[in-house]
């Protein structure tokens, strides 16, 4: 049995990545192939993801340091991994909104040290696939009470570490403000650029 891949979609808030993402999900399906969408953190996972729920839409992040809430979002990948592990040898292709470049980028942003959180996601599984969607935020998608998003001068400077990061690793880019097929497409070429995936149907 093939394995299965671990496809990334990074970039900031509000760039329509989990309606991309759920599109990869269903072209991948329609290949032939097992595949699921996933998103980082996972809310419904305990303790971490309520915890953190907590921290973004009920102002717990004036309460702590911005290394504790990269601890949380790290526990929260770790406890999935073995599950994600799980999938991957199945041959699932699982396709994630966010990953350990979701956390490094805002943790950055937030003047957490780059080093410290490249030690703590180490132990993490690699992604195959790692495209960062780009551009301006749509802003009626913002939801008001998080305190990412209602925070502009943050999602800024975040989306400059996120182009770093891009670069810095070999990252595939993709325009989000182009019409939503010709982003699918985009991110298609992206996918079949980095792996060898031959259709199953």
């Amino acid at each position: 049995m093939q394995k299965g891949k671990l496809i990334v979609l990074y970039g900031i808030n509000n760039l329509g990545k989990t309606t991309q993402a759920k599109k990869i999900v269903s072209w991948l399906m329609a290949s032939g192939f097992q595949a699921e969408y996933i998103k980082y953190p996972l809310y419904d996972l305990e303790p971490s993801g309520s915890y953190i729920n907590a921290i973004v839409r009920k102002n717990l992040w004036q309460t702590i340091s911005p290394e504790e809430i990269q601890l949380w979002y790290a526990i929260n990948r770790f406890q999935y991994q073995p599950e994600l592990r799980r999938k991957l040898e199945k041959g699932i292709m699982v396709v994630a909104e966010d990953y350990v470049g979701t956390g490094i980028a805002w943790g950055v942003a937030e003047g957490v040290n780059e080093n410290w959180l490249e030690q703590l996601n180490a132990p993490l599984y690699p992604e195959d696939v790692s495209i960062l969607l780009f551009g301006k935020r749509f802003l009626h998608a913002v939801e008001k009470n998080h305190f990412h998003e209602s925070n502009a001068k943050l999602m800024d400077h975040c989306h400059a570490i996120h182009e770093k990061l891009a670069k810095d690793r070999g990252w595939a880019r993709v325009a989000a403000n182009q019409p939503m097929p010709v982003v699918h497409q985009d991110i298609v070429r992206a996918i079949e650029s980095k792996l060898n995936l031959k259709q199953k149907c």
